[in-house]
């Protein structure tokens, strides 16, 4: 039957879709990113910056709870104000009214490294909606510094599988010669219940589609709209 046919396929179509849609939230991991230091250079010992990462180069809402941001510098002087970190990492959105320049200081330093925790880069931008950072910079605070490493930990990744791919191969069905000759010398005059039945699988199939197209665009509002501000 045409008809039985058509059901079959809008069923397995829309089980595959939503398995994928699923799969996608159930597979985020995270990972370590080891950014490029090469255009670092030494700052200017008065609060310059020695690198400068733009949204280009590192997407910040990728950032988790659990990231940190760790760098290796070298210095080139003593400090001008002995006691306090030689080093600060800045967020700054230059599309914000006013403009953002967020210090942040190190949770963790010496004098040839330094951890900046994810909580103090919450508190000093104002927000864990990291998506507005246009540019991520490391500064001196007194001394001349270059950045000879720079990694952020636990970044979020995603990763599709290819199990909704497989899926739709098996479960698609397709026309076998048998099975074409079935359809096309199908009774005419083919009882009404049988229709009658197709039809209540169809309303059936549309109902749980707008029940989980629901759940996935509720867990997706959910997602986007975990904010914290300080």
């Amino acid at each position: 039957m045409k008809l039985k046919r058509i059901v079959s396929v809008l069923a397995a179509t829309i089980l595959v879709a939503f398995s994928a849609a699923f799969t996608t939230f159930a597979e985020e991991t995270t990972e370590d990113i080891e950014m490029s230091v090469s255009r670092a250079v030494f700052s200017n010992g008065m609060w310059g910056q020695s690198i400068t990462y733009s949204e280009a180069d590192i997407d910040a809402s990728r950032f988790t709870e659990n990231t940190q941001i760790k760098i290796e510098f070298e210095l080139d002087g003593e400090l001008s104000t002995p006691g306090i970190a030689p080093v600060e990492l800045v967020f700054q959105n230059y599309e914000a009214t006013p403009q953002i320049w967020a210090k942040i200081a190190p949770d963790e330093y010496d004098n040839t490294y330094a951890v900046f925790n994810y909580e103090d880069m919450v508190l000093q931008y104002g927000s864990d909606d990291f998506s507005t950072v246009n540019n991520i910079c490391i500064g001196d605070c007194g001394v001349k510094m270059k950045v000879t490493k720079f990694t952020v930990t636990n970044c979020k990744t995603i990763v599709v599988t290819e199990a909704a791919t497989t899926t739709a191969a098996t479960e698609t069905p397709e026309n076998t010669p048998e099975e074409t000759t079935t359809v096309t010398e199908a009774d005419p005059n083919e009882p009404a219940e049988e229709d009658s039945i197709n039809m209540t699988l169809i309303i059936i199939i549309i109902v749980a589609t707008v029940v989980v197209a629901g759940v996935v665009v509720t867990l997706i509002v959910v997602k986007k709209n975990r904010k914290r501000f300080y």
